[in-house]
């Protein structure tokens, strides 16, 4: 997968509405046609899966549409795109505002032609590799008429755009909260570097957007001339380049144990990190690379949880100056930590889980 990310052109400092064109699928590194491949090799292990276990209900990301059992249609990024064709939403991967339509239609039109023609492509030779029948909806999203699960915190959610249907549940993260036989600890050598009064930052931009060695080398120059401490999530190409003297980091880390530690995070946009970082209440600067992560910075923006930065062409003395202004903002930080408060009180997934328990009872009856 990184080497196709470097491929396609995702991984560049194109706008939005030109990355569309990495989603075509008479390209030969098309992202889709990656996806038929994957999907392809794993479809037996689900068939035999299912004939194994016989469940009562399926709740999967990606789908599965045909047969007997109901299914519920489970989605991990910005819901934006479950509301694709409504008139009053921005078009997804565009990261425009809510409140200015200016240049909609256009980038609308060049998702049609591009990424949702993509996907549909994809999913329609998958349909009829095996025998399925075609489909031939306008979705981008095939939604089940049974019941849609999707994780977005209700302070970022569209619903003071867009009313949420009856069989969608929404959860506001998709957040594990693991208990570890042993507490996460920073390294000693780093700790030794902490004051008391020292803010500390997690920079993260996901398992695809750290494969940018060139990106992380910039950030990681920029954030060096900063008097804050950071830990970094360096990705699968970590041995590739070195951290500042006031940074950690490893390949890999434990997002949902760092989280709480930190006075702020740095990320690419991705849905799972914004929405466990919203659920631990930190602010967030957000540098997009592709698909919904545009979408969920100029949410984030818009919302006041934060702010969005261009990740391949901002300066290094701007990075500097809005990590300054939101850590030290106290509106933003009250904000964040109401939201986590409501986040934990509420609990989401409890309820989604008696609204699925509900629509079993009633569709057993049927």
């Amino acid at each position: 997968m990184v080497e196709k990310l470097r491929e396609t052109g995702l991984l560049t400092d194109r706008p939005p509405i030109e990355k569309m064109d990495c989603f075509n699928y008479d390209r030969e590194e098309s992202i889709g046609r990656h996806m038929f491949e994957e999907a392809v090799e794993i479809h037996q292990q689900i068939i035999d899966s299912i004939e194994r276990e016989k469940p009562d209900l399926i709740i999967v990301d990606p789908f599965i549409v045909y047969g007997e059992i109901p299914w519920e249609f489970s989605w991990s990024g910005n819901p934006s795109f479950m509301f694709e064709n409504h008139p009053d939403m921005p078009p997804p991967c565009s990261g425009y505002p809510s409140d200015d339509r200016t240049g909609w239609n256009e980038f609308r039109q060049k998702l049609n032609q591009s990424f949702k023609k993509d996907i549909r492509q994809c999913q329609n030779k998958l349909n009829k590799h095996f025998g399925y029948p075609e489909f031939t909806d306008d979705n981008f999203l095939p939604l089940s008429p049974h019941l849609n699960i999707f994780g977005y915190p209700k302070e970022l959610n569209y619903d003071d755009i867009v009313e949420m249907p009856e069989n969608f549940i929404q959860i506001d993260a998709f957040c594990r909260r693991e208990i570890q036989p042993k507490p996460f600890e920073l390294p000693e050598e780093f700790k030794s570097k902490l004051n008391p009064e020292d803010k500390l930052i997690y920079l993260s931009l996901g398992s695809m957007g750290s494969v940018d060695v060139d990106l992380m080398k910039r950030i990681v120059k920029a954030l060096s001339k900063s008097s804050y401490k950071y830990i970094v999530s360096k990705g699968a190409l970590h041995d590739e380049y070195e951290l500042a003297d006031n940074m950690w980091g490893e390949a890999f880390l434990p997002q949902v144990n760092i989280l709480p530690l930190v006075d702020m995070v740095i990320t690419h946009g991705g849905n799972n990190t914004v929405t466990e970082t919203m659920s631990f209440g930190k602010p967030m600067i957000v540098m997009p690379l592709f698909g919904d992560q545009y979408d969920n910075a100029q949410r984030i923006r818009e919302k006041g949880f934060g702010n969005r930065i261009e990740a391949y062409r901002f300066k290094d003395d701007e990075l500097i100056e809005m990590i300054d202004t939101i850590i030290n903002d106290e509106q933003i930080r009250e904000r964040c930590r109401k939201a986590a408060e409501r986040i934990q009180t509420e609990d989401s997934k409890l309820k989604a889980c008696q609204k699925i328990e509900k629509y079993l009872e009633n569709y057993s009856k049927k």
